[in-house]
C-alpha cells in the first residue's frame, strides 16, 4: 500500500519547526523562504516496509525526509529489486518529478521508519519556477544523488559482498543517526542483490572482525572507523561529494 492511499490517522500532528529543520534542505533555507513553502508541507510517517511509489506509477508526492531512510529500488521484469540510492534527512524522495518526469522506472521503499514532510508535485514545481535558494539546493541535491547512484553501480559490480555490505551499513547508519538498526537478511539481500546466503556470510565476516553484531533483526555498529576502513572507497567518494555541496 503507498503512503498516499493510508489512513488519515497516519499523518501526524504539525511537526515542531526544529524537527522540520532536521531535513537538510529545507534546514538550509532562509526564513522568508521556508515560511510559505510551510503552508505546503505535510507530515506523515514513514513506516517500514512502506512503498511511496511505485516503477512508471505517476508521482504524485515528493517526500523531504526528517528521520528514517527511503531505499531507491531498479526493479526489474521477474520481480527482482536491487537497491540503487538511499535517502534519508539529506534529501527528498521524488526528486524525478522536479526534473519534469511523471513517474520512474524506480521504487521507493522505506527501509528505515521515521517522518517526513510530503509535497504535492504540482506545489514543489511551482516553487522550483519561482527560482530561490530551494532549486539551488535541489540541483546540487540532484548532484550527489546522481554521483551515490552511479558509485553504487560501480561497487555492486567491482566489490566484494563483504566491501559493499559495509558501505551499505555506513550509508545507513549516517541517515538514522544511531549505530543500532532494525535489519533482516531477508531484506538485506534485496538491497544488495545477492542471495540471502551471501548475506549470511558477508555478516558473519564482518561480525568475526568485531565490526558489527547481528542479532534478532537487530544490527548494532561496533566498530564505526574499523568499518570504514574494511569498506571499499565508494563510501568515501559518496560522503565528500554529500559534504561538499550539501554542508552549509
Amino acid at each position: 500500500m503507498t503512503l498516499e492511499l493510508q489512513s488519515e490517522n497516519k499523518i501526524l500532528a504539525a511537526l515542531p519547526r526544529e524537527e522540520q529543520s532536521e531535513n537538510k534542505i529545507l534546514a538550509a533555507l532562509p526564513r522568508e523562504e521556508f515560511e510559505p513553502l510551510n503552508e505546503k508541507l505535510k507530515p506523515v510517517k514513514l513506516e517500514l516496509g512502506t512503498t511511496l511509489y511505485r516503477p512508471e506509477q505517476k508521482i504524485d508526492y515528493v517526500y523531504f525526509v526528517t528521520r528514517g531512510v527511503v531505499s531507491l529500488l531498479a526493479a526489474l521484469e521477474n520481480g527482482a529489486t536491487v537497491e540503487a540510492g538511499v535517502i534519508g534527512p539529506e534529501g527528498m524522495a521524488g526528486i524525478a518529478a522536479v526534473l519534469g518526469a511523471d513517474s520512474t522506472p524506480n521504487q521507493a521503499l522505506v527501509q528505515g521508519e521515521g517522518h517526513a514532510l510530503r509535497m504535492s508535485t504540482a506545489d514543489i514545481r511551482s516553487e522550483c519556477r519561482n527560482g530561490g535558494k530551494l532549486r539551488d539546493l535541489l540541483l546540487r541535491y540532484t548532484h550527489t544523488l546522481f554521483t551515490q547512484v552511479a558509485q553504487t553501480a560501480a561497487c555492486n559490480r567491482l566489490h566484494t559482498i563483504e566491501q559493499r555490505l559495509a558501505r551499505w551499513l555506513l550509508l545507513t547508519q549516517d541517515r538514522v543517526a544511531s549505530p543500532e538498526f532494525t535489519l533482516t537478511q531477508d531484506f538485506l539481500s534485496r538491497m544488495l542483490g545477492v542471495r540471502r546466503a551471501g548475506v549470511s556470510v558477508a555478516a558473519n565476516t564482518l561480525k568475526q572482525a568485531g565490526l558489527i553484531d547481528y542479532r534478532r533483526g537487530t544490527m548494532v555498529v561496533l566498530d564505526r572507523s574499523g568499518l570504514e576502513q574494511y569498506s571499499c572507497e565508494c563510501y568515501r567518494i559518496v560522503r565528500e561529494e554529500y559534504d561538499r555541496y550539501l554542508t552549509p
